[in-house]
C-alpha cells in the first residue's frame, strides 16, 4: 500500500506550474525587448555566448529537483504488510473458582485474592505462550478467549469478583468442559494445559469424567487447591458478618483435597495446595516448563517503510547536473555566484526536510527499542521528544499512548490515543484507526468509564466488524455499565431512608410539643384524650396484624420457576 505521511505538503507542487508560467513570461518579455533594441539576428550575433536552450534546460532541472524535494518532504511510504511469526510456546486455560467460598480468609488476604496474585505472577513470566481465562461458580463462563495479549489478561484478572456470576455453587465439571472448548483447533496437542484453581467444594457431578475426557485429548489438568482442610467461615462483604445456612448456622468452608487429587489424577496432571508461601507457584511453573513447546502463530503488522530517500537522491543528482550546465558558452567559473540562483534554495529544502523527518523517526526508533525492553519510562521520554519535532505524528502519539498504558497512566493514554485518532481520521487510515479505537476503549474500561469504553469499541467495530476481541471487550464494558446502573438505585434507596429518618424525627418533635400542650389543659380533657389514644392504638395494632397476614399470603403464592440452590457458596 502506497501513501504519504504528510500529504498536505503536496499542495506545494502548485508552485511548479506557477513558476513555469513566470519563466515563460520573462522569456517572451526578453525577446520583445531584444526586438525593440534592434534587428534580432544582429543582436544575436553581438551575443555569441548566449544559448537560450541551456537556460530552459537549467530551469527544467531545477523544477524537477524541486518537485522531488516536495514529494520527499511529504514522506512517501510503502511496504505495510501482515507477517506471521512462529514462536515456541504452550496454550494454557485458567479455570478460576469465584464462588462465595473463595472469599474465606484462611489464606491471606483471601482465597480469591491469593489466587489472583499467583496468576498475575505466572502471566508476567510468560513469553511466547497463549493464555485464556474461565471463571465458574454455579455456572462457567469464558472471561477471556485464549490470546497472547498479557496486558488484557491481567486487566480482566483484576476485575474478577463473585458478583460476575449470579448463580452460586461450584460446578467444576462445567469449568473443565468450557476450558476445553476454549482451545479450539486440532486435538491431541501436548502443549495444552488447564490450570484449575478451586477449594474443591464441588456441588455438581461430572468433574472427574470431564477431566478424563480432557486427558484423552492430550490436555493436562493441574489442580491448585486453595484454603485449609480445617475450614474457615465465609465473610459477607460490607456487613462484618459471616454467611449462614438455612438453619441460621455459620457456614464453614473446607478445602476438599481428596476431590482435587482425584481430578488431577484423572487429568494426568498434579495437585498442589496453595498457602501463604510460593510453593504452589514454583511447582506449577516447573510442571509447565516440562510441557513440549510447539509452534504458535501470531499475526503482527509491520510499519510503513519510508521511501523518501530515492526522491532526495534524484533531486541531488539533478541539482549537480544543473550546477555544471552553464547558461552561456563561456566556461569561466569565476563569474558565477551560485547563491544568486534558485539552486541554493532548492538545496536548502533538500537538506532541511528529510533531516527533520530523520530526527523524528530516530527518536521513535529509540523509543521502540526501550519499549521492547520494557523500559516504558525511557520510551515515553523518546516519544515525547519526537512529538516536540512533529506534534501531529500519529506514530509517536500512538506509541506514547501504549507506553502510558503500560505505566498504568490511563488518562494520559486515553488522551494520546484520541490525538492519534484525529490524525488517522483526517488521513482515512482505517487499518490503524480500528486498533487505536480498541486501545482507547481498553484505557477507558480500566478506568471504569463504561460509556466512553462502549463508544470506542463500537467505533472500532464499525471499521473492523469481525474483530472477536473487540466484540468481547464491548460485552465486558456493557456488563460494567449494568453494574454501575444497579448501584445507583441502591444509593437512591439510602438517600430515601435518610429522608424518612429525618421525617420521623420531625414527627417525634411535633408529638412531644403536642403532649406538652395537652398537659396544660384541664383534667377532663386529659381523660378524653387518653381514651382516644387507646382507641387509636387498638386500630394501629389491628392494621399491623392485617399487614402481616397479607405478607404471609403473598409469600405462599406460587412464583416463577427459578433454580434453587442447595448451597450458595
Amino acid at each position: 500500500m502506497f501513501r504519504f505521511a504528510n500529504i498536505e505538503l503536496l499542495w506545494l507542487l502548485l508552485l511548479i506550474p506557477a513558476m513555469t508560467f513566470g519563466h515563460i513570461w520573462l522569456t517572451r518579455r526578453k525577446r520583445r525587448q531584444l526586438r525593440e533594441f534592434g534587428d534580432e539576428e544582429l543582436v544575436h550575433s553581438l551575443m555569441p555566448n548566449a544559448e537560450p536552450i541551456r537556460v530552459h534546460l537549467k530551469f527544467g532541472l531545477l523544477m524537477t529537483a524541486l518537485a522531488c524535494l516536495i514529494v520527499a518532504a511529504a514522506r512517501p511510504q510503502y511496504g505495510q504488510s501482515e507477517r506471521v511469526e512462529k514462536r515456541q510456546g504452550i496454550e494454557v486455560m485458567i479455570a478460576l473458582d469465584i464462588s462465595n467460598s473463595m472469599l474465606a480468609e484462611d489464606v491471606a488476604p483471601s482465597r480469591l485474592d491469593r489466587a489472583k496474585q499467583m496468576l498475575s505472577k505466572l502471566i508476567d513470566n510468560m513469553a511466547d505462550d497463549k493464555v485464556g481465562l474461565v471463571v465458574f461458580a454455579g455456572e462457567a463462563y469464558t472471561q477471556l478467549p485464549i490470546t497472547a495479549d498479557y496486558v488484557s489478561a491481567k486487566m480482566f484478572l483484576q476485575h474478577i469478583t463473585p458478583a460476575l456470576i449470579p448463580t452460586q455453587g461450584t460446578a467444576i465439571g462445567d469449568a473443565i468442559v468450557t476450558s476445553v472448548r476454549g482451545f479450539g483447533g486440532e486435538e491431541g496437542k501436548s502443549s495444552r494445559a488447564i490450570i484449575l484453581i478451586t477449594d474443591g467444594e464441588n456441588h455438581e457431578k461430572g468433574a472427574v469424567e470431564a477431566a478424563q475426557k480432557a486427558a484423552e485429548m492430550g490436555i493436562h489438568i493441574y489442580v491448585i487447591g486453595i484454603g485449609k482442610p480445617e475450614g474457615s467461615p465465609i465473610p459477607v462483604p460490607g456487613t462484618g458478618d459471616f454467611r449462614k445456612d438455612r438453619q441460621g448456622n455459620v457456614v464453614i468452608t473446607h478445602l476438599n483435597e481428596d476431590m482435587c487429587r482425584e481430578i488431577a489424577q484423572a487429568g494426568k496432571g498434579f495437585y498442589v495446595r496453595c498457602d501463604n508461601t510460593n510453593t504452589a507457584y514454583r511447582a506449577l511453573e516447573q510442571e509447565i516448563d516440562k510441557l513440549a513447546k510447539q509452534e504458535i502463530e501470531t499475526h503482527t503488522f509491520t510499519d510503513y517503510n519510508e521511501q523518501y530517500q530515492s526522491f532526495v537522491i534524484l533531486a541531488l543528482l539533478l541539482l549537480m547536473i544543473e550546477f555544471f550546465i552553464f547558461p552561456r558558452k563561456n566556461k569561466v567559473a569565476a563569474r558565477w555566484n551560485i547563491f544568486r540562483t534558485p539552486a541554493a534554495v532548492a538545496l536548502l529544502l533538500m537538506v532541511s526536510a528529510p533531516t527533520y523527518a530523520q530526527k523524528e523517526a530516530f527518536d521513535i526508533k529509540k523509543g521502540n527499542r526501550q519499549y521492547v525492553d520494557s523500559n516504558y519510562v525511557d520510551a515515553e521520554l523518546h516519544y515525547k521528544r519526537a512529538l516536540e519535532k512533529a506534534e501531529d505524528s500519529k506514530q509517536a502519539n500512538y506509541n506514547l499512548g501504549c507506553a502510558y498504558f503500560k505505566e498504568q497512566k490511563l488518562p494520559d493514554a486515553a488522551e494520546a490515543f484520541e490525538k492519534t485518532i484525529k490524525v488517522l481520521d483526517a488521513e482515512k487510515d482505517t487499518a490503524r484507526l480500528a486498533n487505536t479505537y480498541h486501545n482507547l476503549g481498553n484505557a477507558y474500561l480500566m478506568q471504569g468509564q463504561a460509556d466512553q469504553a462502549i463508544e470506542a469499541y463500537k467505533q472500532s467495530l464499525r471499521i473492523r466488524p469481525k474483530d472477536d476481541q473487540t466484540r468481547y471487550n464491548l460485552v465486558k464494558a456493557m456488563q460494567l455499565k449494568q453494574q454501575q446502573e444497579q448501584q445507583q438505585p441502591q444509593q437512591q434507596q439510602q438517600q430515601e431512608q435518610q429522608q424518612q429518618e429525618q421525617q420521623q424525627q420531625e414527627q417525634q418533635q411535633q408529638e412531644q410539643e403536642q403532649e406538652q400542650q395537652a398537659q396544660e389543659q384541664p383534667s377532663q380533657e386529659q381523660e378524653q384524650s387518653d381514651n382516644m389514644d387507646k382507641e387509636t392504638a387498638e386500630q394501629i395494632l389491628q392494621a399491623l396484624e392485617q399487614d402481616e397476614q397479607d405478607t404471609q399470603e403473598k409469600a405462599q403464592r406460587p412464583q416463577g420457576k427459578k433454580r434453587r440452590l442447595e448451597n450458595d457458596w
